[in-house]
């Protein structure tokens, strides 16, 4: 027999295994790594629902030997009660195995045991000990399939030795060097890890192949990784072409992106946090640079300190032709004032005020006299040919259309927001229409249609073809309702479990499958889950990631190939169809706390900007071609940490134009 692991925890320290102690959704398009020790281990779930509590694993010993306890117990619930507690060993397995371990439950109502031939933390089998009962289960999204069961006393404080026989075929199960039962299964490559909803003291985890597997599951690796490698060595790789010293005005994923005149300007916001966590940022920052890093203007005082850089939500400023005079302006709003402001010098052009929302009915656990901008952006409600109107919103609540001069239009106040509404002429009838969470909404405020979901809210949305015949649908990231896709009046056309559905894009990532290409990613419950679906929304690949900050963005890359951003760090890098990273970042020390994408250049081809609180780096393909192809992309005066990217290939009409 030879060893893969032979885990025992003596190499970690007393203390609890590395964790985001305030739980927060800074994760959802921030990548970094978490403070400590993590040995051969991962651990993939976070959940809001854990906030003002501890971590997930923590490591106790008793001055002899070291244990690894499950220290949640079971504290998720509502869409979120299948939610266990992982802790996975990090590689795959490609051949049949062994596992030995021993545990001892400390309650006995929710079950814990041992997971195995592990894809994500929604696609597994598990061996689990509760109550009165020992399964094997099979987990499918939210489906539980028990593949066979034995009663059995499961007592509170009993040391159980388990061994798990992992067959071709079928597995063995052995308690305290007993047989107890076998089930047939098809083994598949995967994980092993510990799982559990009770507290549980884990003593060792170890897993073991015989000489021949051993060789079959070294053969199948170095195949994998050479196969991976054959795939890079068709992509030419990414060079940094600028660095930007950001001084003390750096900040978080808080980027707005202009091209005037022929030159690139970038806005970074930096935040103070008001009353309750991230519900009420005041923007205290910002500062408009050149690609030189030279300041234009400032509004605010600078303060690079995680506290004023980091945050999970968009703060109120675009960058945007408001009043039609083919100029650039900011709009922005501080300290309840919202401006409108020239790009170049940061001259006020126009101010004013937001929304009264002191006694509103409709505004609950609201602290202030003005709305507190939660995001903004721009719209043409009035027909007037630009997006000369302001979408301006509260967290969850209401949407405001505002004119001009920052007069209520109209009051949006139905199902929850989300964060980030989408705006589009859908009738090509010179007025745009808004898909605010489930809802389609009229330039004049009327909910046309509502969606038949109500829990949680949308995070992204598309609007977008599925094949070439052009027929949009709006597709969507929309939390613990999963990814769907809906018909332009108001029908489920598609929908799919993943988890929490948290980012997603639209691309042709494969131009040997028809249509385009959906990639998703997940977070709370399931961070790390990312699946790449066809037209028909049909899986065609999935992988759960390690990182944090997967953004799936997709990239014009060489002229040639479209790529998806994972992120930027050393496990992330630019994606294909099957979710391989075909392209890795240097290893150069670039920052990598943010990434986004943009066409700086304006020659077709993508660059990536990373970036954290001190410096922004700029990459591009070494080598690249000239594309042929136009692309429709998110506008520009649109920025959001919760907007779906996408890239469509724009037709031309009979006339040969666009």
């Amino acid at each position: 027999m030879k060893y893969l692991y032979k885990e025992d925890f003596s190499d970690f320290s007393i203390t609890e295994f590395p964790y985001d102690h305030d739980h927060s959704a800074l994760g959802e398009y921030h990548t970094f790594e978490l403070d400590g020790y993590k040995g051969n281990f991962y651990d993939p779930i976070s959940l809001h629902q854990y906030r003002s509590k501890g971590g997930n694993w923590l490591i106790t010993s008793d001055g002899i030997k070291n244990y690894m306890e499950q220290n949640r117990a079971d504290e998720a619930s509502g869409a979120f009660i299948n939610v266990y507690t992982l802790l996975m060993l990090k590689n795959k397995i490609y051949a049949p195995y062994v596992i030995d371990t021993k545990l001892v439950l400390f309650n006995l109502s929710k079950g814990a045991g041992i997971t195995f031939l592990y894809h994500t933390s929604r696609n597994l089998y598990a061996l689990l000990f509760k109550d009165k009962e020992i399964s094997l289960i099979k987990r499918e999204d939210e489906n539980f399939i028990t593949i066979n069961k034995i009663t059995y006393d499961v007592l509170p404080l009993k040391e159980y030795e388990i061994k798990i026989e992992v067959h071709k075929n079928e597995v063995l199960i052995y308690l305290n060097k007993e047989f107890l039962f076998k089930a047939n299964i098809e083994f598949r490559i995967g994980l092993v890890g510990l799982m559990a909803k009770d507290c549980t003291r884990y003593y060792y985890l170890n897993v073991s192949l015989t000489d021949k597997y051993y060789n079959i599951h070294k053969t199948l690796l170095n195949l994998e990784n050479e196969k991976l490698k054959n795939k890079q060595a068709q992509y030419v790789g990414l060079k940094c072409i600028k660095k930007i010293n950001l001084g003390d005005f750096g900040s978080g994923r808080q980027l707005r992106i202009a091209r005037y005149n022929n030159k690139v300007y970038f806005l970074l916001a930096q935040n103070q946090k008001r009353v309750m966590r991230d519900s009420f940022a005041r923007l205290s920052c910002l500062t408009c640079f050149d690609i030189d890093g030279n300041i234009l203007w400032q509004k605010g005082k600078a303060c690079n300190d995680f506290d004023h850089t980091m945050i999970s939500c968009d703060l109120p400023f675009q960058v945007t032709d408001f009043n039609n005079d083919n100029k650039l302006e900011v709009i922005y709003s501080m300290d309840f004032k919202i401006y409108v402001v020239d790009l170049l010098t940061g001259k006020v052009l126009k101010e004013g005020l937001p929304p009264i929302i002191y006694n509103d009915p409709l505004v609950l656990n609201e602290p202030f006299y003005y709305l507190n901008l939660d995001g903004l952006r721009v719209a043409d409600f009035r027909g007037q040919g630009y997006q000369g109107d302001l979408v301006v919103k509260d967290r969850y609540q209401n949407v405001y259309a505002l004119d001009d001069n920052f007069k209520i239009m109209w009051r949006y106040h139905h199902k929850n927001t989300g964060h980030f509404p989408f705006i589009y002429d859908i009738n090509n009838d010179g007025y745009d229409e808004m898909l605010v969470g489930y809802d389609l909404v009229s330039h004049d405020g009327k909910v046309l249609w509502s969606l038949p979901y109500n829990s949680d809210h949308t995070d992204e949305i598309i609007y977008g073809p599925l094949t070439d015949d052009n027929k949009r649908y709006f597709i969507l990231a929309s939390g613990n309702e999963g990814m769907n896709i809906a018909t332009i009046d108001g029908k489920i056309y598609k929908h799919n479990e993943i988890g929490h559905a948290q980012r997603i894009s639209l691309a042709k990532y494969n131009d040997n499958i028809e249509g385009y290409q959906i990639i998703t990613t997940a977070f709370w419950g399931s961070p790390g889950i990312t699946r790449c679906y066809d037209k028909d929304a049909n899986v065609i690949a999935e992988k759960e990631f390690i990182t944090n900050g997967n953004l799936v963005s997709p990239v014009l890359y060489d002229g040639i190939n479209i790529l998806c951003l994972l992120n930027a760090s050393p496990e992330g890098g630019l994606m294909d169809s099957d979710l391989d990273i075909v392209v890795k970042f240097p290893n150069d020390n670039h920052p990598y706390l943010c990434s986004e994408v943009f066409d700086i250049d304006a020659d077709g081809i993508d660059e990536i900007i990373c970036w954290d609180q001190k410096e922004m780096w700029i990459y591009k393909a070494e080598r690249y071609v000239k594309s042929v192809n136009k692309y429709e992309k998110y506008p520009d005066n649109a920025f959001s940490n919760y907007r779906g990217e996408y890239l469509i290939l724009k037709k031309e009409n009979k006339n040969g134009k666009n």
